[in-house]
């Protein structure tokens, strides 16, 4: 039943209650009391007692509906208040308004839907709060690992350009060419720091409408492609990668550039975050609307909590002892860009028992 039915079902036994009363009141005055006092009673105090009970009712009446009616409106305004002051704690009282079995008492009951309402709500900003709670912990914690990780290559580059324009020194041509290789190892490495930071903005503008360049291309050859060139990366030499798929071609619908992007972000954090000798499997299988990408590992695995947060943004887990030299960014750009190739991605990790990714993308 609706509030405004309820409501008026309430208040019209309340005035014909109070009609009742009143009536019953007067006659009893008029007809038992008044004539004990009174052997002929005159008009005059016939029309006194009515008046007097009839005001007397009245002022009851209104006492009592402003009780009954009103009693709830000041305990709901009152928890608005509370929440608008980001109080979400329970308000005081608020057992008083359900019986000993659990129940909302008669007077509370006419405003069942909007304390429920309340209490919804109330989670949900308690909830809220605490997670904005933690991403502001989380950013303040990226921020300061984001400038340590631009402040390492800079220093780096700083250190050797300072080293090739010391004349104090003659550096071999062997030497200035080390030198050299290492600024513009560090320089590439600020480049996709910046990179990282540019795409997230550009998503957070967008309202992760990126736009893509799809092209039709065989998921098959690009993902070997792909598995090939992690495998010919010097930090890949001690991991085994392999590549398995039931279908040799595929075509599906995909842009180039953030299909590698998504597919080496996995597949180097599942080098960065296991020891070697791991196995890093990549599976492919057809289906007749879309295509599975599997890419597991047999490697540490990861808590649950990590993989609560993995595509959070600016969440830098780790499951070794090192630091990683991650933006914190990377797992969530994966998310946003599967999502922007109106696919899904999910993870299933266990401490000690590794780590599955899969990737689901529609054929079109």
């Amino acid at each position: 039943m609706r509030i405004n039915t309820r409501f008026t079902i309430h208040l019209a036994l309340g005035i014909m209650l109070w009609m009742l009363v009143t009536g019953i009141c007067i006659l009893i005055g008029i007809e038992g009391i008044i004539p004990l006092f009174k052997e002929n009673a005159s008009e005059e105090y016939e029309n006194l007692w009515v008046l007097w009970i009839f005001g007397f009712s009245t002022v009851a009446c209104i006492a009592v509906f402003g009780w009954y009616f009103g009693g709830p409106l000041g305990f709901i305004m009152s928890w608005i208040h509370q929440l608008s002051q980001e109080n979400y704690t329970q308000p005081v009282g608020l057992s008083k308004i359900y019986t000993r079995k659990g129940k909302l008492r008669m007077r509370y009951m006419l405003y069942q839907e909007v304390l429920q309402h309340l209490q919804s709500l109330s989670g949900k900003l308690k909830a809220a709060e605490t997670e904005r709670e933690k991403v502001e912990q989380a950013k303040q914690e990226w921020i300061a690992g984001i400038s340590h990780d631009l402040k390492t290559p800079l220093t780096y580059i700083t250190g050797y350009s300072t080293l090739l324009l010391n004349d104090q020194y003659d550096w071999t041509k062997e030497e200035a060419r080390s030198f050299i290789q290492e600024i513009a190892d560090k320089g590439k490495h600020m480049e996709e720091l910046i990179q990282d930071l540019s795409l997230v903005i550009q998503f957070n503008n967008t309202d992760g409408q990126l736009p893509l360049h799809k092209t039709n291309q065989d998921i098959v050859d690009f993902t070997k492609r792909i598995v090939a060139n992690i495998s010919n990366n010097p930090q890949a030499n001690d991991y085994i990668l392999h590549f398995k798929t039931d279908t040799s071609v595929i075509n599906i619908d995909f842009d180039s550039k953030f299909m590698q992007r998504i597919l080496q972000n996995i597949l180097m954090n599942s080098i960065i975050h296991n020891p070697p000798s791991t196995n890093i499997y990549t599976h492919i299988f057809d289906h007749p609307e879309y295509v599975d990408i599997h890419i597991l590992d047999n490697g540490v695995g990861m808590p649950p909590h990590m993989v609560e947060n993995i595509f959070q943004q600016y969440y830098r887990g780790t499951t070794t002892e090192f630091s990683s030299e991650g933006t914190g960014l990377g797992m969530a750009i994966v998310h946003k860009l599967v999502q922007a190739h109106k696919g899904t991605i999910s993870i299933e990790s266990q401490p000690s028992e590794g780590t599955t990714f899969q990737i689901t993308l529609p054929k079109k």
